[in-house]
C-alpha cells in the first residue's frame, strides 16, 4: 500500500508536475536550511515566543523528515523518467553529504567521534569512487544511509526527552553505518575474486552478529543491564531480517548458513527474551517455569518452520514467527511490571504455536503497512504510553502484527491479498 502510493507520488512529481530530479535535490538544500537554524536556535526561539523549546525541535525533525523523504523522491525519479545526468551524479551526493554531516555534528556532544570520524572518511571514499566507476550507490551504500538518517532521530529525541538509549541507540546505529560503509567501499576496490569470498562471508557475518546480541542480551539480565539488554535483541530482530536476506540477494545460501541462523534465532528469540523476564522478576520459580516454557515453545516453532518450509505460501508462517515473539515479550518488559510480562510469555508462547495460523513475513508486512495499520499502532501506542512511552512505542507495532492474519490471508498464488 505504502509502495503504491509512493510510486503514485513520484509520477505525479515528475509527470504531472513536470519538476525535475535536481530541481528536488536543489529543493531539499534549501528547505534543510531554515529546519538546521530551527533546531540551533530552539531556545531563543522558545524565549521569544514563550512556547517551550521542544516544540521548535521536534518542528525541526518535521523538515529533517521531508528532506529524507525527497532524497528518495529525486533518485525513485530519476530512474523512473530516465533523467539520469552527470550533474545530477555529482549534485547529490553533494547535498547528501552537507545534510547527513550538517545535522550529526549538531549532537556532537552525544555521537562517536570516532565513529563519526571513519564514517566521514569512508563516504568521501565510496562518493570519490562513484565517480570514477560505472556503478551508483550499492546496496550497502543506501543501507548505510538509512542508518545515518534513523540515527539522526534517537540523538534528536535523547536531546528533546533527556533520554540517555536515545543516544546509545544512535551510535550503535552509527557503527553500523560505518560497517556498511566499509563493505561498500570493499566491494568497489577489491578484486572479483575477493568479492566473491566476501559476499559470501556477509550473511554468515550478520547471523554471527544476531547470535552476539543475543549472548550480549543473557549477560545483560544477569547484570541487571535490562535496558540494554532490551536494545540488543531488538539489534538481533533487525539483523534477522538482514541475513537470509543478504544471502538470497548474494545466491549464498547453504545449509551451514541455514543451520547457524537457526541456532542463533534460538538463543536470541528464545532464551535471551526469557532470561530478560526472568531477571526482572528476580528469577524467581514461576518466571524460571514460563521462560523455560517460552524457550521449549520457540524450539518447537523452528523445527516445524524447517519442517513445513515449501507447504506454506510464499512470503507466510505457520504460527507466529519467533522473532515477533521475542519483540512481543521485550515490549513487554520496557513496562517495568513483573506480572505483564509473564503474560506475554505465555502470550507469545500459544501463538508460536499456532500452526492453522499463518502470519506474513516481516519482509513484506513492513514496508507494506496500510494507513489503517499505522493508525492503529500509533492509537494502541497512544493508549498504552501513560504506562510507559517507550514501551508503548514498541508494543503497538507487534500487537497490530498479532492481529494481522485476520486481514491478511495467503492467497492460492502464495502472496498476500491486497498488497
Amino acid at each position: 500500500m505504502i509502495k503504491r502510493l509512493f510510486d503514485r507520488f513520484v509520477r505525479w512529481i515528475g509527470y504531472d508536475l513536470g519538476i525535475t530530479p535536481n530541481q528536488i535535490t536543489w529543493g531539499r538544500a534549501v528547505i534543510f536550511v531554515p529546519g538546521w537554524f530551527t533546531w540551533v536556535y530552539k531556545n531563543e526561539l522558545a524565549a521569544w515566543s514563550a512556547l517551550p523549546w521542544q516544540l521548535f525541535g521536534y518542528i525541526a525533525m518535521v523538515v529533517v523528515t521531508i528532506v529524507i523523504i525527497f532524497d528518495v523522491v529525486d533518485g525513485a525519479l530519476a530512474r523512473a523518467t530516465g533523467q539520469v545526468s552527470d550533474q545530477g551524479k555529482v549534485l547529490d551526493p553533494l547535498v547528501d553529504k552537507l545534510i547527513t554531516y550538517s545535522s550529526l555534528v549538531l549532537f556532537w556532544g552525544s555521537i562517536n567521534l570516532v565513529g563519526l570520524g571513519l564514517l566521514f572518511v569512508l563516504d568521501i571514499a565510496s562518493t570519490l569512487l562513484r565517480g570514477v566507476q560505472v556503478d551508483g550507490a550499492n546496496q550497502f551504500g543506501k543501507k548505510k544511509a538509512l542508518c545515518q538518517n534513523i540515527s539522526k532521530f534517537f540523538f534528536a529525541l535523547a536531546v528533546l526527552t533527556a533520554s540517555p538509549w536515545g543516544a546509545l541507540v544512535g551510535n550503535i546505529l552509527i557503527w553500523m553505518a560505518v560497517s556498511l560503509a566499509t563493505i561498500s567501499v570493499g566491494i568497489r576496490v577489491l578484486p572479483e575474486k575477493a568479492k566473491n569470498t566476501i559476499l559470501v562471508l556477509i550473511p554468515q557475518a550478520i547471523t554471527m552478529g544476531n547470535l552476539g546480541a543475543g549472548m550480549g542480551t543473557i549477560w545483560c539480565a544477569f547484570n541487571g543491564r535490562i535496558g540494554l539488554g532490551v536494545l540488543l535483541n531488538f539489534a538481533a530482530m533487525a539483523l534477522d531480517l538482514m541475513d537470509g536476506a543478504a544471502a538470497r540477494r548474494f545466491g549464498v545460501t547453504s545449509n551451514f548458513g541455514k543451520n547457524f541462523d537457526t541456532v542463533a534465532d534460538l538463543l536470541s528469540f528464545g532464551a535471551a527474551p526469557a532470561f530478560l523476564v526472568a531477571a526482572l522478576n528476580g528469577f524467581s520459580p514461576l518466571s524460571i517455569g514460563l521462560g523455560g516454557l517460552y524457550l521449549s515453545a520457540t524450539c518447537v516453532r523452528l523445527y516445524d518452520y524447517g519442517r513445513s518450509k515449501g507447504t506454506v505460501p510464499a512470503g507466510f508462517f505457520r504460527g507466529m514467527p519467533s522473532p515477533a515473539g521475542a519483540w512481543l515479550v521485550v515490549a513487554s518488559v520496557l513496562f517495568e511490571q513483573p506480572d505483564i510480562c509473564l503474560a506475554a510469555l505465555v502470550c507469545a508462547s500459544l501463538l508460536m504455536c499456532l500452526f492453522q495460523i499463518k502470519w506474513i513475513h516481516f519482509s513484506k508486512a513492513l514496508p507494506n503497512m496500510r494507513p489503517l495499520e499505522l493508525i492503529a499502532a500509533a492509537i494502541i501506542a497512544g493508549g498504552l504510553a501513560f504506562l510507559s512511552p517507550s514501551g508503548a512505542l514498541a508494543l503497538g507495532p507487534i500487537l497490530v502484527y498479532i492481529f494481522s492474519p485476520f486481514w491478511r490471508k495467503a492467497a492460492a498464488s502464495g502472496e498476500a491479498e491486497g498488497l
